[in-house]
């Protein structure tokens, strides 16, 4: 009789959780195709919205749109402040400017941060957008930003869109339901993540493989 150590090998082994990423799990490049059309058409929006916000901010008296000059006001909100203070004050400030409407994430189109300002409502796909635009614009890293769809785990899987920010190696969640920010691996128990939208593109999280014990097999000659 002897003993031999029978080991599973699992495909993707290299994929483990990763802390470079939100919610310590990693991402792949995403193959929807139409999601990422919307993502490339959004970010092109932003950029053009960017040269009317400088514009304004070189010269508000002569500014001749008022979502720009609320945008900039959204930025100075978390100036005087550092770490989570300053997130929390960007984020407070930007749930408080568009009125929230029930919405689902995948059936309402995307508007752009200044059109979502103008029009003064909007679901979280239009607060999560406009707080990614406006940490952009605070100075933070496109490295540490991310745009990031998640599942309600209560509401029957129901999409939801928020921001998750990378601040000394911890990524905190930025979301429309709440003002509190969170480090994103406490809210697994919440949230599935799903994919995250950022300067790379589009990217899908990868799911944890289960934890496969080590079984020991006895073989009889």
């Amino acid at each position: 009789m002897f003993i031999v150590a029978v080991i599973p090998v699992l495909l993707g082994l290299t994929a483990q959780a990763d802390l470079n990423e939100p919610f310590g799990r990693p991402t792949v490049l995403s193959t929807e195709v139409s999601l990422s059309t919307t993502w490339q058409e959004l970010r092109s929006q932003t950029q053009s919205e960017q040269r009317v916000i400088a514009q304004c901010r070189a010269d508000p008296q002569s500014c001749q749109s008022p979502a720009a000059l609320q945008f900039l006001k959204i930025v100075k909100a978390g100036d005087q402040y550092k770490g989570h203070a300053r997130l929390g004050h960007i984020n407070r400030v930007v749930n408080l400017a568009i009125r929230s409407v029930k919405a689902s994430t995948v059936q309402t189109p995307w508007t752009s941060p200044l059109e979502a300002l103008a029009e003064g409502f909007g679901d979280c796909k239009q607060i999560a957008l406009l707080k990614y635009a406006a940490l952009a614009d605070a100075g933070f890293s496109p490295n540490d930003i991310r745009l990031v769809i998640v599942k309600i785990k209560a509401l029957h899987n129901e999409p939801h869109a928020m921001i998750a920010v990378r601040e000394d190696a911890r990524w905190s969640i930025l979301d429309s339901r709440t003002m509190a920010i969170v480090e994103s691996t406490k809210l697994l128990g919440y949230y599935e993540p799903e994919l995250t939208l950022d300067h790379r593109g589009v990217r899908r999280f990868v799911q944890p493989f289960p934890v496969v014990a080590l079984r020991r097999q006895t073989v009889h000659n």
